[in-house]
C-alpha cells in the first residue's frame, strides 16, 4: 500500500491582507497529479485544513473540489482527513457521514467514544487493507485538566498525560481488535507540537503558529507513540521533520510557506510505501517552488537592504519583509523603500525597525512607527507588561502562560 502524509494546508489564509487562493489552487492541482504518478492508495492529511474556523466561501469551494478530483482522477481509493487547532470541528465534520460512503473519512474534533477514532480501511471484498487511528486537535475540553487550580508545570504534567493516554487507549483497542495479527499497516494520526522539534529552517516560532497547548513548547516525546503504530503521521510545526530519531515518526510539513520564518524551508509532502505491515521505503517528494510566491527578507542597514532590492527588483513576484538596522530613527526609510520598489516586482508586506546598540527603552520606540498588523498581539502584551515596569521573568513565567490561555479560548469560541 502507498500512503501519502500531508498537513497544514491552511486554506484560506491571508498574508498580510493578501489572498492565496491562487498558490493552494495550484498546490491541490499538483497533488492530484502527484497521487496519479505515483498510484497512491491512501491520502492522510494530519490537520489545519483550513486557516481560520470560519473558512471563507472560496476556501470551502477549493476543498470540495480538490475531494471531488480525488474520487474521479486518481486512483486514490481512501482519505483520512483530521481536524487541527485552526479548523472547526463542527465545519469539518458535518459532512462526514456523506464522505463516508465515498471512503473519505473525516475526524474534526475528538469524538465521545475514543474508539470512533478507529478506522478501518477494507476493499470492495470487505477484507481490512489499513487500520488508520484519527488522532485530531485535542483541545482543552478533550484533555479534561482542571488548569485554573495547577501552576504552569502541573498542566504541562496534565497535557502530557492525557495525550500519552489517548494513544495508548487507542493501542489497546488495536490490541484487543486483533489488528496486529493481520499483515497490514496500522497508522496514527496526530496534530500537536512534538519534543525537539523545529517551526523552521531557522528554528524560529513561526509567525502562522500559536502555542496550542499553554505554557507546553515541544514537550510531546516521540515515546508517547506506542510500538504498534506502524507509521505515525503528524501536522501543526510546518517544516519536514523525524521526531526523536524514529523515522516512522514524522511531520511532512506545510506545503506552502506560511511565514517569512519559513522562506528557507524546502516544502513537501511524504510518500510512504508499505510491503505488508513493513515500511519499504519514505520518499520526500518537493512541492515545486513555482507553485507559491517567493518569500524574502531583506535585512541590515539601509543601503544593505536598498542594494539587495536592486538585485533582486526584476525576480518574478516577491513578497518581502524588511527589517532596517539603524542607531536612530529615521522617518525617510518608509519613503525611500518604497522609492526602490516601484516598477519592480517586490511588494513588501511587513516593515520593521531594529535598534543597533541602543538601550530596551530605545527599542521600545520601533514599535511607534510600526503598523499594527505587523505586530502579534503577544509582542503587543508583552511591551504593555514593560510599560508596566514589570519583570522578564513575571512576564515570561506567569502573564504570558495566561494571556496565551485567554488567546486560545477566544479563538475557539469564535
Amino acid at each position: 500500500m502507498k500512503i501519502l502524509h500531508t498537513a497544514d494546508w491552511h486554506l484560506g489564509q491571508r498574508f498580510y491582507e493578501q489572498e492565496r487562493y491562487d498558490e493552494h489552487q495550484a498546490f491541490l492541482e499538483w497533488l492530484i497529479k502527484t497521487l496519479t504518478e505515483y498510484q497512491v492508495d491512501l491520502l492522510l492529511v494530519s490537520g489545519d485544513v483550513f486557516d481560520v474556523q470560519n473558512p471563507p466561501n472560496k476556501a470551502l469551494e477549493l476543498y470540495y473540489d480538490f475531494l471531488i478530483q480525488l474520487l474521479k482522477n486518481t486512483p486514490c481509493r481512501y482519505a483520512v482527513i483530521t481536524g487541527g487547532n485552526h479548523d472547526s470541528t463542527y465545519s469539518l465534520d458535518a459532512p462526514k457521514e456523506l464522505l463516508r460512503l465515498m471512503k473519505l473519512y473525516v475526524v474534526g474534533g475528538a469524538t465521545e467514544n475514543i474508539e470512533d477514532e478507529i478506522i478501518e480501511l477494507k476493499n470492495e471484498a470487505g477484507e481490512i487493507e489499513a487500520v488508520v487511528c484519527a488522532v485530531p486537535f485535542l483541545r482543552d475540553k478533550d484533555i479534561r485538566y482542571n488548569k485554573a487550580n495547577l501552576e504552569t508545570t502541573e498542566k504541562e504534567k496534565c497535557i502530557l498525560d492525557a495525550i500519552t493516554q489517548h494513544y495508548q487507549t487507542l493501542a489497546d483497542c488495536v490490541k484487543t481488535r486483533k489488528y496486529t495479527e493481520l499483515p497490514i499497516p496500522i497508522l496514527t494520526m496526530g496534530h500537536l507540537f512534538a519534543q525537539g522539534c523545529r517551526h523552521s529552517e531557522e528554528d524560529e516560532y513561526s509567525e502562522a503558529e500559536r502555542k496550542i497547548y499553554v505554557g507546553n513548547l515541544g514537550k510531546i516525546p516521540a515515546e508517547v507513540f506506542p510500538d504498534v503504530f506502524h507509521y505515525v503521521a503528524l501536522g501543526h510545526l510546518h517544516r519536514s521533520q523525524i521526531v526523536g530519531g524514529k523515522e516512522h515518526i514524522r511531520y511532512s510539513g506545510s506545503p506552502i510557506p506560511l511565514s517569512f520564518s519559513e522562506r528557507k524551508d524546502e516544502k513537501s509532502v511524504l510518500l510512504i510505501d508499505f510491503q505488508k505491515n513493513s515500511i519499504k521505503e519514505i520518499q520526500k517528494i518537493a512541492v515545486p517552488p513555482k507553485i507559491y510566491r517567493k518569500l524574502i527578507r531583506f535585512e541590515g542597514s539601509l543601503e544593505k537592504v536598498l542594494a539587495s532590492m536592486e538585485v533582486h527588483r526584476n525576480e518574478y513576484e516577491i513578497w518581502a519583509e524588511v527589517i532596517v538596522e539603524t542607531e536612530t530613527y529615521n522617518p525617510l526609510i518608509n519613503s525611500a523603500i518604497i522609492q526602490a520598489t516601484q516598477d519592480s516586482n517586490i511588494k513588501v508586506l511587513k516593515t520593521s525597525l531594529r535598534y543597533v546598540g541602543k538601550s530596551e527603552q530605545d527599542w521600545s520606540k520601533t514599535f511607534e512607527h510600526q503598523n499594527l498588523q505587523e505586530i502579534s498581539p503577544e509582542e503587543v502584551f508583552k511591551e504593555r507588561c514593560k510599560k508596566e515596569n514589570i519583570s522578564q521573568e513575571e512576564i515570561e513565567q506567569e502573564l504570558l502562560p495566561l494571556f496565551r490561555q485567554i488567546i486560545d479560548e477566544l479563538q475557539e469560541k469564535e
